[in-house]
């Protein structure tokens, strides 16, 4: 692989979190194709026109050298690394599609941070079965506490990478690593991925007490129950506890959870202050994970005989058939 700063990359999704890993891998002096979904139709014409994305990245500017390409093929055919940012309930699709087309040697890096919702299988899990076998052991998984407005304007983010082969842990590290993105090492895929999904829920919880007005006591409890929670997961997921407090579990919780560019914390905010499921959806404005992520948690966690109340307590109050300070309040005293 090319690590001398001009490889090809392809980046399939371009979302926020897509287009600023777009960003940062065309900033490093990569070729980077951007693809997008057909359920997002758009966002490509607008990079190409006036390299920006209003929609997912306002206000910033982006590389000449993001090329947006509509055709998957074109997409990944001679890529070096394929980074797949597109939303869990159409990465199966989007492997499927791109599968045929990759290099031998391609690796594939997922940064989606979720669970397949018909499988509840874990992303990368979801690609093993639709690549063969060898190219299975390339792929790459990162998660972390990374607020894509703040990778965007360069602010100092570290996160957690974790794959089976770890010279390919070592070529993507080249392709992304820079002077304010450090990707440490992680030797556990199963607890990096069930952290990434997690933190969506429960940043929701934190949004929640910040609604309804609770102080920071109230807060730090909740903080410390889902924890526990994705922990427990982790570890009956095969993965190891401990990384449940590195920055793809605790890390990314506390960025997603107290960060005002979060969409699932601002979304548990505005319900917590009385606006209802639909109308906070539409005032975040974007796609807010933890909805989905939540009930595909819980799910996991049922079939792991793992017992999540505090998520179960989120999905309650999105329900939005009690007052969420009682129902918060409720939890608390249950204790």
């Amino acid at each position: 692989m090319n690590t001398s700063g001009n490889a090809t990359v392809a980046v399939l999704g371009a979302g926020s979190f897509g287009t600023v890993f777009a960003k940062i891998l065309a900033e490093n002096g990569h070729s980077v194709r951007l693809w997008n979904w057909a359920g997002d139709p758009g966002v490509l014409a607008e990079i190409e026109k006036n390299h920006t994305n209003k929609k997912y990245l306002p206000g910033v500017k982006l590389p000449k050298k993001i090329i947006p390409e509509g055709d998957l093929r074109k997409a990944v055919a001679g890529a070096e690394a394929v980074f797949f940012a597109v939303p869990s309930n159409v990465v199966a699709r989007v492997a499927d599609d791109a599968s045929p087309f990759l290099e031998k040697n391609t690796i594939i890096v997922d940064i989606c941070k979720g669970l397949i919702p018909d499988s509840l299988e874990l992303v990368s899990a979801c690609m093993v079965k639709r690549v063969d076998f060898a190219r299975a052991k390339s792929i790459v998984a990162i998660a972390g506490p990374a607020i894509a407005k703040q990778l965007a304007t360069k602010k100092f983010t570290a996160m957690n990478i974790a794959g089976k082969s770890r010279a390919n842990v070592e070529r993507v590290r080249a392709l992304v690593e820079n002077e304010y993105v450090r990707l440490i090492y992680c030797p556990d895929i199963v607890g990096l991925e069930i952290g990434g999904v997690g933190k969506n829920v429960y940043a929701i919880v934190l949004g929640l007490a910040d609604g309804v007005g609770l102080d920071l006591n109230a807060k730090a409890v909740l903080l410390t129950v889902a924890m526990k929670e994705i922990s427990n997961l982790v570890k009956a997921m095969g993965g190891k506890k401990e990384t449940a407090y590195d920055l793809a579990g605790f890390g990314d919780l506390i960025g997603t959870a107290f960060s005002p560019d979060s969409r699932n914390r601002r979304f548990g905010e505005y319900l917590g202050k009385g606006i209802g499921k639909e109308k906070a959806l539409t005032k975040v404005g974007q796609v807010v994970e933890g909805v989905s992520a939540t009930d595909c948690f819980i799910a996991l966690a049922e079939k792991q005989r793992v017992q999540v109340p505090l998520a179960r307590m989120t999905r309650e109050a999105m329900a939005g058939n009690r007052g969420i300070k009682e129902i918060i309040m409720e939890f608390l005293r249950k204790l």
